[in-house]
């Protein structure tokens, strides 16, 4: 956890971590606004229950829901389907 630029590890400051034998570091679809082990930690090997294997859908995130037309017009059709190698 960051706080006031400073990395927090059970809260305490540090600025290294090794990670675990078999535990991973999972990174949320929308990287700079996803809760993932940069919010709750590394995930143990026992916990990983299935592989993605295409895209499902592709939007511009970053518009607000409130702007519907603008957000429609963001979808990425090209994307949509494609396989996650």
């Amino acid at each position: 956890m960051r706080q006031d630029g400073k990395i927090l590890i059970d809260d305490k400051e540090t600025n290294q971590y090794t990670v675990q034998r078999n535990y991973y570091f999972a990174m949320g679809d929308n990287r700079d606004n996803s809760l993932d082990s940069r919010y709750w930690g590394f995930v143990p090997r026992e916990n990983i229950v299935g592989k993605a294997w295409f895209i499902y859908w592709s939007w511009d995130s970053n518009i607000n829901f409130a702007d519907f037309f603008k957000l429609i017009k963001s979808i990425r059709i090209d994307r949509i389907g494609s396989s996650i190698e």
